[in-house]
């Protein structure tokens, strides 16, 4: 009877799984969902004794890591071919690891297998060393690279037989480590079943002798096409049958199911992840900004649609291959140019979704079948990311911010599930991505326009619009000497109050004028309503000094203060 309980269970998950899935069922976006992989450094492994050369690589890394961070990316992932053939040394981890935090970004650490040439004492010592000898405290850490690609592994069974001896070694020296894998360079069903069949013979998801799960994040690789493709191709690819989308809905039912086999909540819970991604692994020898591969503008696009449907997938977060890289066109897959050292269209539309994309993931639907839409939804704003890969329709377009029936007819029409009854009219020329930032009211407040032709042809940015908010109106300028009242939304605004700096980045005074005493009750107030803050102060001296909390987001608050016979209120911006 448990048995069948069990089953039951596992059935209702994953078929409530399944179906919200296909309904675009808002799904949380990771706060570390946007990533990229550190590729190419330097020098990876002891050049005085390499064991397979090159170890001297002449990459470019260390002079991008403001780009990097530019691009809004929040987890850097240090793997690859490279360091499982050739075992980093102990400064390269170091020197990756510090390069990662000191610009605000989260590291994944690989520790080298390569077909049993390193062993898992040596993984062990490696953690030993960076965690417990320098204390680094690394959470994320992979096993081996692509062994279906770059062992020939083609079994389940192959792959546990090394996974699951170097996952215990490498917990019995920190328990607390997160272990990501098995890092297949495509997603391959049948080595998925028999990593994912909860208690078989090569199930890699339940725990070791010791207690530990041997697997917390099971991740793989994507790179759909290797350069032939067609535009068409490109267009449809990723939510083709079997493609990126069905694989994402397909490996969600397996985790599902394991997690409960074994009892895997909370933070335990098995996750997912896409740690090398990109259109293409390589180009062709002709690819340009109006080409279909890695340094085109609709690959770029591509990248945005890709991340996209892992953010609807409930993907943890996904790596795309690389910053910078290659020597020649058809090698040259990195969104830095590794020539020109120019931001590609790949970076651009990486930016603008890691900058603006928060909350939760919002699906989209339009009326067109070239062109891509979905959103995000936290409480300060809605963002909706349009893409038109029509290489000629200009298109007049309705975004309608609920499932109902747009108001405007426009030849295009897109409904973000947002829940909000409000839409919004613009127009979006052909080979264009447009990126609408509205309220939480569903006001537009935000613009960005980035195109092939007026911005990526010249090497130029999207170009950004800002919009007046209609959810906060400035108070009307006094007509005399005397302190005017007006009321913004029901609050009344006092010009006896000030506060500086203003926008500030959470620490910020508050001054009076007058010299009551009287205790006052401070609050900050965020643009749907919500108490996100408060204190109360006598306010000695007339000033009051606050430094909010790091969980406080940024964006546009109502500060108001009160005692017991006003009320006063200021707008305050938090960068």
């Amino acid at each position: 009877m448990k048995n069948i309980k069990k089953i039951f269970q596992v059935s209702l998950l994953t078929m409530s799984l399944f179906f919200s899935m296909k309904s675009g069922y808002a799904q949380v976006i990771s706060n570390h969902f946007f990533g990229e992989n550190a590729w190419m450094p330097d020098t990876i492994g002891d050049y005085q004794a390499c064991k397979e050369p090159p170890c001297i690589l002449n990459g470019k890394l260390h002079k991008q890591w403001g780009n990097i961070k530019n691009s809004g990316t929040s987890i850097v992932r240090f793997g690859g071919i490279a360091p499982d053939k050739n075992m980093p040394t102990n400064y390269q981890y170091i020197k990756m690891i510090d390069s990662i935090r000191a610009n605000g970004m989260e590291p994944i650490m690989q520790v080298p297998f390569y077909n049993n040439r390193y062993t898992a004492q040596q993984a062990a010592d490696i953690v030993k060393f960076i965690n417990v000898t320098k204390n680094e405290k690394i959470k994320y850490w992979i096993i081996a690279n692509e062994p279906d690609l770059g062992y020939s592994y083609t079994t389940s069974a192959q792959i546990a037989q090394y996974f699951r001896p170097f996952a215990s070694a490498m917990k019995a020296i920190d328990p607390s480590i997160l272990i990501i894998g098995p890092e297949i360079s495509s997603f391959n069903q049948t080595i998925m079943n028999g990593l994912t069949t909860p208690n078989g013979p090569d199930d890699i998801t339940g725990k070791d002798a010791s207690g530990n799960y041997y697997l917390d994040v099971i991740s793989f690789h994507t790179y759909p096409f290797n350069g032939s493709q067609t535009r068409a191709q490109v267009v449809s690819k990723l939510t083709a049958p079997y493609s990126l989308n069905d694989n994402l809905i397909y490996l969600n039912t397996r985790v599902a199911a394991c997690n409960i086999a074994h009892n895997r909540t909370g933070v335990a819970l098995l996750k997912t992840a896409i740690t090398e991604a990109n259109i293409n692994w390589q180009n062709s020898a002709s690819d340009n900004l109006s080409g279909v591969g890695a340094n085109s503008f609709i690959g770029g696009q591509f990248i945005a649609e890709m991340m996209g449907i892992g953010m609807k997938n409930s993907v943890d977060f996904i790596n795309i291959w690389s910053v910078v890289e290659g020597n020649s066109t058809v090698s040259n897959v990195g969104f830095i140019d590794a020539t020109t050292y120019n931001k590609k269209p790949s970076f651009f539309h990486f930016k603008l979704l890691a900058e603006n994309f928060k909350g939760n993931y919002v699906n989209g639907i339009t009326n067109q079948s070239n062109v891509k839409s979905f959103g995000s939804q936290d409480a300060q704003q809605v963002s909706v990311l349009i893409l038109n890969e029509d290489q000629t329709n200009n298109y007049n377009f309705t975004v309608r911010l609920n499932n109902d029936k747009a108001n405007v007819n426009n030849a295009l029409i897109i409904n973000i599930n947002a829940g909000i009854s409000k839409e919004y009219v613009g127009k979006i020329s052909s080979q264009s991505s447009v990126l609408l930032i509205f309220n939480a009211s569903g006001d537009i407040i935000k613009k960005y326009e980035y195109s092939l032709n007026d911005n990526a042809m010249a090497n130029l940015a999207p170009t950004y619009t800002e919009f007046a908010s209609t959810v906060i109106t400035p108070p009307a300028p006094a007509t005399d000497s005397a302190v005017v009242a007006t009321t913004i939304n029901g609050i009344s605004n006092d010009s006896e109050m000030k506060v500086f700096p203003n926008p500030s980045n959470g620490k910020f005074t508050i001054q009076f004028n007058n010299e009551n005493s009287e205790l006052k009750n401070i609050q900050l107030i965020n643009t749907i309503g919500q108490e996100v803050y408060s204190k109360s102060s006598t306010f000695i001296g007339g000033n009051e000094e606050i430094e909010l909390e790091g969980n406080i987001a940024a964006g546009a608050y109502i500060l108001r203060v009160m005692d017991g016979k006003n009320t006063t209120t200021k707008k305050i911006i938090i960068n």
